[in-house]
């Protein structure tokens, strides 16, 4: 099951990638090379978050399944990645450095593959963007009121910016002038998305990864609180910053939720341990996107 769906997302992401570097051509050989740099770097990426989690779980002797990579025949073709743990975390160590180790691993992947591909776009004058304005509840509300039409999205997609790429992009392509923006390479694409990745696992609610994190660091009564809050605040961001954030939500809320299963020792953690607790937290802050996306 696993190869089947890593080589099915093998496809989908190819395809997916060929449409991003714009080719028009219809010989397989040719979508395949066009599609094939976007498909290695968000596999890389993905590879990279999962083997993450299960050497560190293999280190801890927890039973847990090779990575489950979950294609889709549209889009950017593929919602990520997931492995099984089948046994219990024996403590909070442990539940530290299994969750932590994922993102980490996939962020370190993803920095310089996006450096790469903004190396390797190009810089346009574009002028103003064609890109929907209206990315949340309250903007949606507001144009109803005043009578306006609902701007569903123009003819771009435009991707918001991290501390994190905001920086790369700094250092490598450097201030845009006026008018201007960047068309990414497809590896910049992939790479950008899996940044999000890290910030969607890294967000400190239930049994994500910030969720392990954070309840290593604060046990369970304190983890269950940073939950709820943190679930409001998503819900909040929904209502007034992006629908993005209205989706990921009523995920969390609903299917993941927001309770953390207790590790067999439930002993707090160790002294040595709590910078990894800290990096983590640091690292969701620098790659949060407040508007992940705009169509």
């Amino acid at each position: 099951m696993n190869l089947a769906l890593l080589a099915a997302t093998v496809a989908t992401t190819t395809w997916a990638g060929a449409g991003f570097a714009g080719y028009l051509g219809e010989g397989v050989a040719g979508r395949v090379l066009a599609g094939l740099p976007y498909a290695a770097s968000i596999l890389g990426i993905l590879l990279a978050h999962e083997m993450g989690h299960w050497l560190q779980a293999r280190a801890w002797r927890v039973d847990s399944t090779l990575p489950y990579f979950i294609p889709v025949p549209a889009s950017f073709g593929t919602l990520g990645a997931v492995i099984r743990i089948r046994s219990g975390m024996p403590s909070r160590d442990a539940v530290l450095d299994i969750g932590a180790a994922g993102p980490i691993a996939g962020a370190l992947v993803a920095l310089p593959l996006y450096a790469w591909g903004l190396a390797h776009s190009e810089v346009r004058a574009v002028g103003e963007l064609a890109a929907s304005n209206t990315t949340s509840l309250l903007s949606m509300a507001l144009a109803w009121w005043r009578g306006q039409p609902l701007d569903w999205g123009g003819d771009a997609m435009v991707f918001g910016d991290s501390l994190a790429t905001w920086a790369v992009q700094r250092l490598v392509v450097g201030p845009l002038p006026a008018g201007s923006d960047v068309i990414v390479h497809p590896v910049a694409l992939a790479a950008w998305l899996g940044l999000f990745v890290t910030t969607l696992n890294l967000i400190p609610l239930g049994q994500l990864d910030g969720g392990h994190v954070i309840y290593a660091w604060l046990g369970e009564r304190g983890a269950r609180r940073v939950s709820r809050l943190v679930s409001w605040a998503l819900l909040a961001a929904g209502v007034l910053v992006s629908l993005n954030w209205l989706v990921w939500w009523g995920l969390t809320r609903f299917l993941v939720g927001l309770r953390h299963p207790p590790a067999v020792d439930p002993s707090p953690l160790s002294p040595g341990r709590r910078w990894l607790a800290v990096a983590s937290l640091l690292l969701f802050a620098a790659t949060f996107v407040p508007v992940p996306l705009r169509l």
